[in-house]
């Protein structure tokens, strides 16, 4: 169910009633002890201690056995981590965490029913779980018990001969079919948005009726949507797209609590590159899209030229200016966070298995030009607990 329709006062009194015991491992992942580590040829998830005063990152040593873990995701009020173990017969796991010494207990593991899923997500209450299946261009919702626990698969979607789904794109090798490659939530927890990289789109899902009755966004030709984020504000949503290394502007025209699909508007004006001026697309893929707490800066990273840049927002119409790029420091550099302290952002580089950690001013935004390397076994994605 979706979230209700709350103000923002009655909002932050619902979180002041939070469990003491939900409170308390909040407070854990507020100040992370551990980086789990998501693999592309690794034996499973990795865990690495983590110091936020200086940005070391230990010794990544296996914490789980599973099978290609290349996503996850933390329930947004439990000690429970999913993760999406990206094969042809997909599956999504779970996992408790040890908040004290960051052990993971295996849970359950269930079907994706699709193909390759390459990302999971929860929704703000924890009622549903959700996969993106890039293969089988499908996406599938999980529900969840009160401790975390995966239940049914309550809805499907399957973007294969849909009429909701529009034509494939005009890149006749990466655009052969429809390949979902996000899952979203709204921060009002009452849509889901979901990247359609083979027929440029981003599809719009009402929570309250799960997988159906999608409102399909179009975006541009051949750009190849992989990955959204919000704007603080709730106004603005941004889209990075792969196979042009783009990112845009929608313009939702509306808040935080009341956002909705039905103002979301294309800014023309508003494509930036995630690339050089002088640098080739050939080879070159656009990957991860965040926005700072702040909503003043934004930071993507491309695979190929393995570049973060660095985005000054325009705090009266939301467009992009960059204002800073350096190395990711690795090869094949797929997803960055910041830790919480957004002191330190770190970049997993799935080529060269590594993960580099770059100092961070969140006052102007910049990164540091040379960042500290640490080794791992192809990582893919990074979680702080």
């Amino acid at each position: 169910m979706p979230l209700p329709h709350h103000t923002r006062r009655r909002f932050v009194a619902t979180a002041a009633t939070l469990p003491f015991a939900v409170r308390s491992f909040a407070a854990v992942r507020r100040a992370p002890k551990w980086v789990f580590l998501g693999t592309d040829k690794g034996k499973g998830i990795y865990r690495a201690a983590w110091n936020a005063q200086t940005g070391e990152l230990g010794t990544p040593e296996l914490a789980i056995a599973t099978e290609h873990p290349t996503y996850l995701a933390m329930h947004p009020r439990l000690p429970v981590l999913y993760a999406a173990n990206e094969v042809d017969q997909g599956m999504i796991s779970s996992f408790r965490v040890g908040p004290l010494d960051g052990k993971l207990t295996p849970m359950q593991q269930r079907s994706a029913r699709g193909s390759g899923p390459c990302y999971v997500s929860v929704d703000h209450r924890g009622n549903n779980a959700f996969l993106a299946n890039y293969n089988s261009g499908s996406l599938t919702a999980l529900s969840l018990s009160a401790d975390g626990s995966l239940l049914g698969i309550p809805a499907t979607f399957d973007c294969a001969g849909n009429a909701a789904c529009g034509p494939l794109g005009p890149n006749k090798t990466r655009q052969e079919a429809p390949h979902m490659h996000c899952a979203s939530v709204s921060p009002n927890n009452r849509f889901l948005l979901a990247c359609d990289l083979g027929d440029d789109a981003i599809q719009v899902f009402p929570l309250d009726t799960l997988l159906s009755n999608p409102v399909r966004i179009a975006a541009r030709a051949g750009s190849g949507p992989r990955h959204v984020a919000f704007h603080p504000n709730g106004r603005w949503l941004y889209c990075i797209h792969e196979l042009d290394c783009t990112i845009d502007l929608y313009d939702c025209a509306i808040d935080l609590f009341d956002w909705s699909y039905s103002k979301m508007t294309l800014r023309a004006d508003s494509v930036v590159s995630t690339l050089a001026p002088d640098s080739s697309r050939s080879g070159a893929t656009a990957c991860e899209l965040v926005v700072s707490d702040d909503g003043r800066f934004a930071y993507a990273n491309t695979r190929g030229e393995n570049s973060l840049a660095v985005y000054r927002i325009d705090q009266k119409t939301g467009l992009l200016t960059e204002q800073q790029r350096v190395g990711s420091g690795g090869k094949v550099t797929r997803h960055i966070a910041f830790d919480p302290s957004r002191r330190w952002l770190l970049c997993s580089n799935q080529g060269s298995s590594t993960v580099t950690v770059f100092a961070h001013d969140p006052k102007t935004g910049e990164l540091s030009e040379t960042p500290k390397t640490y080794p791992a076994e192809s990582p893919m994605f990074v979680q702080f607990v």
